[in-house]
């Protein structure tokens, strides 16, 4: 996806956050008295480090948590374990908390030229901050992202920066950010699925449809995009008065998702129209 060089970690970081390039720490220099052992503690901080990142990648956030905690008590300056810390939280739903951490994982990785960790701590804020409902200080951070050229993978801070236009009802800035998400990756499933909500609201029913339909194609949606974009996709088809399509739409999302709002809101409407 990205064309750049990789630890294990900094793939598994693709995979888990944003798909985004975060390098390793190269190293921790201190006080040559005590260089044999702080060599050691830093060498099991980041042992800790990667256990927490694979319990993340198997969604065992509690546990990651924990280890990750570890970690930052024996290296409270590595900017990575922030990052990582940050985005435990974030799917904790403890956003004060990720906040914290992503800020100063930023902060950490500009003061050591940390270029990966630094866009990762960016992309993951602009994200989150969108997620609280702040979107002009999520704007600042992805706006920064996708002018930045060092930044692999622009299309993900664009379709972020198009979500928080969206939601502040800048409509066409927010057409012409996932427009150019899509030149760069056209498919994209977060900007096709932002770019047909963002058509479904000003009524244009085709253009959303085909974005929508796109989303699905690209096989890139999670389960929840994929109950969403089918649900979204019934309840146009509701409007246009075809309920053969609006119930198969319908109960793809209820099959994907039968425990989640989309699913439920598919079964719903498919109460009704069966």
């Amino acid at each position: 996806m990205i064309d750049r060089r990789y630890s294990r970690w900094n793939l598994v970081l693709l995979a888990l956050v944003v798909g985004l390039s975060v390098s390793l720490v190269g190293g921790c220099t201190t006080p040559t008295t005590y260089h044999v052992d702080e060599t050691s503690v830093v060498s099991e901080s980041r042992a800790k480090r990667d256990l927490g990142v694979d319990y993340l990648s198997t969604r065992r956030t509690g546990m990651a948590i924990r280890e990750l905690t570890e970690s930052l008590e024996l290296d409270p300056s590595d900017p990575e374990t922030h990052l990582w810390l940050g985005e435990a939280y974030r799917r904790k739903g403890r956003s004060d908390r990720a906040e914290s951490y992503l800020l100063e994982a930023l902060a950490l990785s500009e003061g050591r030229r940390d270029l990966g960790t630094q866009q990762a701590a960016r992309l993951n804020l602009s994200a989150l901050l969108s997620q609280q409902g702040r979107y002009e200080d999520a704007i600042e951070h992805c706006e920064q992202l996708a002018t930045d050229p060092t930044f692999a993978a622009p299309w993900r801070p664009l379709s972020n920066c198009g979500w928080a236009l969206m939601k502040l009802g800048r409509l066409e800035e927010a057409r012409g950010h996932f427009e150019s998400a899509l030149e760069f990756f056209p498919r994209f499933a977060s900007a096709l699925l932002n770019l047909g909500i963002l058509e479904e609201q000003q009524g244009h029913h085709l253009a959303a449809i085909q974005a929508f339909e796109k989303a699905l194609k690209s096989r890139r949606l999670g389960v929840s995009g994929h109950a969403e974009a089918n649900f979204r996709l019934g309840d146009i088809f509701v409007s246009l008065g075809d309920r053969d399509q609006a119930v198969s739409h319908f109960r793809s999302a209820a099959k994907v998702a039968p425990e989640a709002d989309w699913g439920s809101q598919s079964q719903a409407y498919l109460d009704l129209l069966q």
